[in-house]
This record gives C-alpha cells, sequence and structure tokens, in this order.
C-alpha cells in the first residue's frame, strides 16, 4: 500500500470531523435589490465553484464541502444611489513567439483575449477576469461554435455596503464561420438579465436536424431566488442565441448535459435530453447524497419535463453520490444511453449505464459482468490524480507542478500549480456502436498517481449486449499521465476519435488525439499524435494567501480549477467524415501579467480555449 493511500485511510476520523467542523451548507437567503437589481457579494474568499454547489470530494465515506461553492449567498439592498467607485481595465496578455496572431501552428484560439481583463479597488487584491476553459462544441460544415466556461463575463462593482458582482456571466461561446480559421466570442444571456444577470457555466452544445444550435448551462431562475437548468438556442448558426428558457428548478443542481436526437416511438420528431446531478441536503441542511435527474422536451426545448432516474443509496460499498452524466443518442434507432459515475466506498469507482428505448420513458440498466465488480451492472475504475489540498476548493485529485508550498491539511501536499481531476464517462453512438472512454489510475489506490494515468475506450459493437476494452494511451517515463479524454465516433460506426490530456515528464501539458478504428471484431489503435501545437505549463491556481486559505490567480474561480474538466470533439451532425474532425480544449500557453498586488504577480500561465481541425481520422 502505497503512503498516500495509507494516509488517506488512517484518516478517515479527521475528514469527517473536518466535515463537522466546516458546518452545513449555508441557506440561501431571500434576495433583495441594490437599485431594482440583484448583486452578490465579494469577499477575499468568494469563487465561482465551476464543478458544484458544494464540490464534494467523495471516497471511502469521505465528504469534505468545500466553502467556495456558494453562488448567490445574499443579496443586499439600499434606496441610495448607485455609485460605481472602482476603476476597470483591460488585462495585459503576451503573445510569446506568436505576437499578435491567434493561430499557432494550426492551432486557434477560440476566446476573444480583449475581453479577459482586470478591475481593481483600494484596500483589496484585484479581481483578474482571465479563465477559459471547460469545452463542448458542435459543428456543421464551416460553422462552429463552441462553448465554454469563462470569468471574463464578470463585473465587480463598489456600493456603500462593499463589493458586489453585478454581472457574472460564466456560460461563455465563441463561433466561426470559416471553419474555425476567425472567431467572434459571447455570453449566454440569463432567464431574466435585467433582474439576475448571472450565468455558471458547464457548458453542453448539441444541434438538431433543423440546425438550430442549443446550450445548456447553470443558472437561476428570473427573479434570482433558484438554483436552474437554463436552455438557450441559436438559430443563426450559432451567432447569437436568443431568450434563455428555465428547463428545471433545483437549488443543488450541477453537472447538466444535453443531447438530442429522434425519438423512437416519433421519429420525425427530434426530443431534447438534459441530465444532471441534484445535490440532496438533510434538516441541518448538510449535503448526504446526489441524485441523477433528466429533463425532456418534446416540443423543441419550449417546455421540459423532468423525473428522478437514479438516487444511490450507501449500502456500505456504493456510496450515496453520483455525478458526471454524459446521455448520448444512437440517431439510426434513437436509443437513448446515459453513462454516469457512481461513487464507491472503495478505491474504484464504478460507471453505470442507462438505456432507454422508447425516447426517456423508460430505462434499463447496461450489464458489464466484470470480475471483481461490485455488481452486474458496474464497470469499475480508478480517478487518476495526486491527492491536493486545496482548502477552499476540498481535498482534491489532481495534476500539480512545481513545489509543495507546505501547510496542507492531514499531511497531504499543497501545491502551488494543480489542476483537478474527475471521471467523467465520455460517449458516443452509433448504428449500434456504443463507446465511452474513461481515464484510468494505473494504480489501484485512490490518489497515488506513482504510477502514472492511462487511457481507455469501453466499445459495445452491438448495442450493449458486450463490451471490449481497449488502451488508447499508456502511462510512460515521458508521458506519465493521460487525463480527460473526449470521444467522437463517425456516423458509419466505424472510426472513433479520442483526445486527451498528456502531462509530460516535465510536468508541462499537451493535448493529444488518436484514431481508432472498429472493424467487425477487432478495435484497433491506428495512430497517436500531437493535438496541441506546444506544451504548456500549469497556472498559478491554488496560491497560499494565508495560514488557512488559498486562491486562485483569478480570485473569481476556485483553487485548483484550471484546464476545466472536460475537452471537446464534434463531427458535423448526419455527414460523414469529409469535413473532419474539430477539436476544443483548455491550453495554458499564453501569458497573462498578473499586476502589482495580485496573488500572483508578474508573467505565468493563463487558460484559454484553442481549437483545431482534426482530420478524417484516417
Amino acid at each position: 500500500m502505497t503512503r498516500i493511500t495509507s494516509v488517506r485511510l488512517g484518516l478517515l476520523g479527521t475528514f469527517l470531523f473536518l466535515l463537522a467542523a466546516l458546518g452545513p451548507r449555508a441557506a440561501r437567503a431571500d434576495f433583495a435589490t441594490v437599485n431594482g437589481r440583484l448583486v452578490i457579494p465579494v469577499d477575499d474568499d468568494t469563487a465561482l465553484d465551476t464543478d458544484s454547489p458544494d464540490d464534494l470530494a467523495l471516497k471511502g465515506g469521505i465528504r469534505i464541502r468545500s466553502a467556495g461553492g456558494q453562488m448567490l449567498q445574499r443579496a443586499v439592498q439600499s434606496g441610495r444611489t448607485v455609485r460605481v467607485t472602482g476603476t476597470g481595465s483591460s488585462g495585459q496578455q503576451l503573445r510569446g513567439a506568436s505576437g499578435d496572431d491567434r493561430n499557432d501552428s494550426g492551432n486557434v484560439q477560440a476566446n476573444d483575449p480583449a475581453l479577459d481583463h482586470i478591475q481593481t479597488f483600494p484596500g483589496t487584491r484585484p479581481f483578474e477576469f482571465a479563465t477559459q476553459s471547460e469545452t463542448s462544441a458542435v459543428k456543421n460544415g464551416r460553422d462552429i461554435t463552441v462553448g465554454y466556461n469563462s470569468s471574463a463575463g464578470a463585473v465587480v462593482q463598489q456600493f456603500p455596503q462593499g463589493l458586489f458582482f453585478t454581472t457574472l456571466k460564466f456560460s461563455a461561446f465563441s463561433t466561426s464561420h470559416d471553419g474555425g480559421r476567425t472567431w467572434s466570442s459571447g455570453f449566454i444571456p440569463a432567464i431574466d438579465d435585467n433582474q439576475a444577470p448571472f450565468t455558471f457555466g458547464d457548458p453542453a452544445l448539441a444541434a438538431d436536424r433543423r440546425g438550430n444550435i442549443f446550450y445548456a448551462s447553470l443558472g437561476v431562475t428570473a427573479d434570482g431566488a433558484h438554483g436552474a437548468l437554463i436552455l438557450s438556442k441559436s438559430s443563426d448558426r450559432g451567432s447569437s442565441f436568443g431568450k434563455t428558457v428555465l428547463v428545471a428548478v433545483d437549488d443543488g443542481s450541477d453537472k447538466e448535459w444535453l443531447a438530442i436526437g429522434a425519438d423512437p416511438t416519433s421519429p420525425r420528431r427530434d426530443n431534447i435530453y438534459v441530465t444532471w446531478t441534484s445535490f440532496i441536503t438533510n434538516a441541518q441542511n448538510q449535503t448526504i447524497a446526489s441524485e441523477l435527474w433528466l429533463a425532456r422536451s418534446i416540443d423543441g426545448g419550449q417546455t421540459f419535463t423532468s423525473r428522478r432516474l437514479f438516487a444511490p443509496v450507501d449500502d456500505g460499498r456504493n456510496s450515496s453520490f453520483i455525478q458526471f452524466s454524459n446521455p448520448v443518442v444512437d440517431a439510426s434507432s434513437g436509443r437513448l444511453y446515459i453513462p454516469f459515475l457512481h461513487f464507491s466506498d472503495s478505491d474504484a469507482d464504478n460507471v453505470r449505464v442507462l438505456v432507454s428505448d422508447d425516447g426517456g420513458v423508460t430505462f434499463r440498466f447496461l450489464v458489464f459482468n466484470v470480475p471483481g465488480a461490485l455488481d452486474a451492472f458496474a464497470f469499475p475504475n480508478v480517478t487518476p490524480g495526486l491527492l491536493n489540498d486545496c482548502k477552499g476548493g476540498g481535498v482534491r485529485n489532481a495534476l500539480v507542478a512545481g513545489l509543495d508550498q507546505g501547510g496542507g491539511r492531514f499531511g497531504l501536499p499543497n501545491f502551488r500549480q494543480a489542476t483537478r481531476l474527475v471521471s467523467q464517462p465520455h460517449a458516443a453512438a452509433s448504428r449500434g456502436i456504443f463507446a465511452f472512454v474513461l481515464n484510468s489510475n494505473v494504480s489501484p489506490f485512490f490518489g497515488d498517481d506513482s504510477e502514472g494515468s492511462e487511457i481507455r475506450t469501453v466499445i459495445s459493437r452491438n448495442g450493449g449486449v458486450t463490451f471490449t476494452v481497449t488502451q488508447v494511451a499508456a502511462s510512460t517515463a515521458a508521458d506519465p499521465q493521460h487525463v480527460h479524454p473526449a470521444i467522437s465516433l463517425e456516423r458509419g460506426g466505424e472510426k472513433l476519435t479520442i483526445s486527451f490530456y498528456v502531462q509530460q515528464a516535465d510536468r508541462r501539458l499537451r493535448t493529444d488525439v488518436a484514431s481508432v478504428r472498429i472493424d467487425g471484431n477487432r478495435v484497433r489503435v491506428k495512430s497517436v499524435s500531437a493535438l496541441s501545437s506546444t506544451s504548456f505549463d500549469l497556472t498559478p491556481s491554488n496560491v497560499k494567501r494565508t495560514a488557512t486559505a488559498n486562491t486562485n490567480f483569478d480570485r473569481t474561480v476556485t483553487t485548483c480549477y484550471d484546464i476545466g474538466e472536460y475537452q471537446t470533439l464534434a463531427r458535423s451532425r448526419g455527414g460523414d467524415d469529409d469535413d473532419g474532425v474539430f477539436a476544443a480544449w483548455g491550453d495554458n500557453r499564453r501569458t497573462w501579467v498578473g499586476p502589482t498586488g495580485s496573488s500572483a504577480p508578474g508573467p505565468h500561465a493563463q487558460p484559454d480555449v484553442f481549437t483545431t481541425s482534426v482530420g478524417d481520422g484516417d
């Protein structure tokens, strides 16, 4: 047993003590207004958590609540005229060897760097709005739209009562009409931008057969009183998104995902499916479980009906928590697959897959029958990464770089450069082929990164009756870590394209892409090549601020958030591979210069979104 695993198991009681010390999740207060607008208060530890309202690290009964996820904690009321005393300025973003060109050897930056900015106010450290990552995309020929998380849509203002976010648009997009050569950028509207101009990211994009593009995201109700799942629609090839509609009201909502496909019982109609995780609290307002939910629209996204699909119970082996659903529809049949991760009380968590053949009315679980698994419906997987203390962002599995700052709780490391890791079973389906990809720890012990990590794809050629597991990228001395894969399946069901991050031995990151061929009963990895044209450093996302508090250089964003938790590959809907596969990912090759007073002053890596065309998969 490795040292880190011994620490994890030996300190279970300490972790549970920490949970009690952090206390119950803060109740959402009633909202008041400042000059007719809702605002979000800002203090030194206010941060937007792009993962979950409670940022749970779940292993072996460990439940650690972050203080960072409370996005709408309270509001203030004033009858006085608003007086904005903060000064805003544009962020300085250096270009390195590429000059001002957003095209770097075939990789093109999609987000507009001019939207990044700095705001400074007397008596507090600067606000550096300069984080973009976590991509989802749709493609239709030369029209491409990429959604991503972005802090550049934030505005802070100063009132007599203090500093407040008056706008926080974390759901961003960029659109290209020339195959990805040039881009324009914008932000998804909230349900009511006049009353509650807040969106919270986790983008998921899909298109229907008419070419409409839909963007699912986290947000709030029109009055800002509750958390919500929201959906925006573009009818002009992604150039703009119209009125945002309410999918579901859920204060515990997180990690929504979107799929669109023909209803098997009404093939001429496209159904819109939105799945998400709903975190459940007890009477003491403590998070005790999470559930898988589904919202379905049969009228083009105008209205939705919602239902709970799965509510796990801790039985001593399986936990009461799920996360990271990723629905996909097989266009040839309308079959809906919903893979998700079910956390266990041991090192390996389990992927489960729900299937519906009647448009989301009834479901059944796929059977894996993996030897040694907890049950026949579980596909076990150990999430990679080193357990790192992210302070307010929780204790998280992460890729790390640089030096340990020391002062980590429970003897854990506390790296200044870190990006947290999850295991989302990213999936694709076509013509009876169903496949998902995972990042998998080589070590069987959760939190032990000493043996590296690999990318595996799990493929069924018969609609989920039997499965084949193929290693796509193995851990080596030169490239020990492989994480956060995305998958795209060619319409004919013969070619898979899989992209993923690689952490090199020097701790720098790059992205790679693999071409996988499905030939009868044979699955072959034909090639693995570079996707990003350069490797890049991790950002200072976990800087020690005090003895007990860390901060991201971009103080709007929670600690240890850098490259995001997923990337994307996109093919034209219904087309062949002639126009290729399009890739988008979080990338830190650009340089950001932190201003005086910053937690990370001077030049360092900055998260942006980069893109490229991959080819036809051959």
